[in-house]
C-alpha cells in the first residue's frame, strides 16, 4: 500500500523529497554560515564575560593599610609627582578604603584613565588593561562587527539566516512516528553514532534559545521591519498578550537577562556555546559522511 506525502513524512520521513531538500539546505548552510556563527557566538559569549574581567583584571582593589591615605593638596601633589608630563583631569575619590583612586589623565588631547592608590602614593595602572581591551573589542565584534550601522544590519540578516537554519534542523529532527523519541536522548543502544545523537540532542533541546536569538537579532538589525509587522498583526493594543511584550521577553534572553550572580553568569555562558557545539557536531558529522566517504577513507 503506497503512502501519500503527509503520511510518508508522518511514518518515514527520510524517503520524503522535502526532507532529502532541507537536509541540504540545513548542511550548506551550516558550512557556508558556520564561520560567522562561530563568530557572533564566541563574541557573545565574551560580552557575558565582561563584568567577570572587570573584576579579575581592573586594578582597582586595594589592601588597606594603617596609613593615612593622602587627601586635598597632598594627594594632588603627588598624583603631580607620579604622573609628570600629564594632566590630571576628573579624579574620583574613594569612599571604599578597599578601592583605589580613579584619576583620568590628559596628554596632547588623549585621554588615560588610571587607578592611584591613596595609601602608598602609587600608580595602579590603566583602568582598562589589555584583557579589559580584548574583551570590550571582542564585545563590539558582537554588536555591529566593528561596521557600525552596517554591521548591525549584516546581523540582522544573520539572525533570519540562523532562524531559517533552526527551523530546517527541527524538520530534519524529526525521525517518524516510531523513532521520533531517539532524537531527544543519547543512549548507548542506539543505532546513530554518538557525534549524530549528540547534535540532534542539543538541536531538539536548544531550540528556545535559537530562536530568541534568530528573532531578536533580526529585530535588532531591522526593528522599523519588525514594528511594521507587530502593528500590522497585533490590531488590538490593549489585549492581555501583546507581540511586542514577546519581543521584549526574546530580547531578555539574547541579552542574558534572567536571574543574578554568578552560577546564573556561568549558566548563561554555556548555553552561548550551544551554536559552535551544534557547528562542530555537525561539521564533523558532514566530515565523516561525505568528504571522508568520497574519498574511499570511511568505511
Amino acid at each position: 500500500m503506497s503512502m501519500n506525502g503527509w503520511q510518508r513524512w508522518v511514518q518515514a520521513p527520510q524517503t520524503h523529497g522535502f526532507r532529502k531538500l532541507l537536509f541540504q539546505v540545513h548542511l550548506w548552510m551550516g558550512i557556508g554560515f558556520g564561520l560567522y556563527v562561530l563568530t557572533i557566538s564566541l563574541s557573545g559569549s565574551a560580552l557575558l564575560l565582561e563584568s567577570p574581567f572587570y573584576d579579575w583584571f581592573e586594578p582597582k582593589n586595594i589592601e588597606p593599610t594603617d596609613a593615612k591615605p593622602l587627601e586635598g593638596d597632598a594627594l594632588t601633589a603627588r598624583m603631580k609627582t607620579v604622573y609628570a608630563g600629564y594632566e590630571l583631569g576628573w579624579t574620583e575619590l574613594s569612599t571604599d578604603p578597599t578601592r583605589a583612586t580613579y584619576i583620568v589623565l590628559n596628554k596632547n588631547g588623549e585621554y588615560f584613565p588610571h587607578y592611584f592608590n591613596q595609601y602608598t602614593g602609587e600608580d595602579m595602572g590603566p583602568s582598562d588593561p589589555w584583557p579589559i581591551k580584548a574583551i570590550d573589542w571582542v564585545g563590539d565584534v558582537h554588536e555591529d562587527l566593528m561596521l557600525g550601522r552596517t554591521g548591525k544590519k549584516i546581523n540582522g540578516v544573520g539572525g533570519l539566516l540562523f532562524l531559517l537554519m533552526s527551523l530546517s534542523g527541527v524538520l530534519i529532527w524529526w525521525q517518524g512516528r516510531a523513532r521520533w523519541v531517539e532524537g531527544l536522548q543519547i543512549k548507548r543502544s542506539s543505532q546513530r553514532v554518538f557525534i549524530w545523537q549528540l547534535h540532534s540532542f542539543i538541536g531538539f533541546w536548544s531550540l528556545f534559545f535559537m530562536f530568541c536569538w534568530g528573532i531578536s537579532g533580526f529585530q535588532i538589525g531591522f526593528p522599523e521591519y519588525i514594528n511594521v509587522a507587530v502593528d500590522w498583526l497585533d490590531t488590538n493594543p490593549d489585549d492581555f498578550i501583546q507581540l511586542d511584550q514577546w519581543l521584549r521577553f526574546f530580547r531578555s534572553v539574547h541579552f542574558s537577562r534572567f536571574g543574578e550572580g554568578p552560577w546564573i553568569r556561568w549558566g548563561w555562558i554555556l548555553i552561548s556555546f550551544i551554536p559552535p557545539l551544534l557547528l562542530i557536531s555537525g561539521f564533523i558529522l558532514w566530515w565523516k559522511r561525505v568528504v571522508l566517504k568520497q574519498k574511499g577513507l570511511l568505511l
